[in-house]
């Protein structure tokens, strides 16, 4: 009976982390190709933002190839914090 509740618990954490942990993520990758592609400024921005949604769909479809929940939202945190870094520590 436990084995079941956590094989749920599995199934809902990597649903949630598809869901919730892969919008940032395709939103910072987005953010990054608009900031160093190398093309004119509005041919970046028109490229970021309008790959943003094939990225979380990918992202989304990766991380349910995670072994496990906790090991999807681990990825997906430490892709955001790698994004994050490159997207506003970098500077222009």
């Amino acid at each position: 009976m436990a084995s079941g509740r956590l094989a749920r618990l599995d199934a809902l954490l990597r649903v949630l982390a598809a869901l919730i942990g892969t919008l940032p993520l395709a939103l910072l990758a987005s953010v990054c190709l608009s900031r160093f592609a190398p093309l004119a400024e509005g041919a970046r921005s028109i490229l970021g933002w309008s790959l943003a949604v094939p990225l979380w769909v990918g992202a989304m479809c990766v991380v349910f190839l995670a072994r496990s929940g906790v090991r999807a939202w681990a990825g997906c945190a430490a892709l955001n914090a790698v994004l994050f870094a490159l997207a506003y520590g970098v500077p222009q």
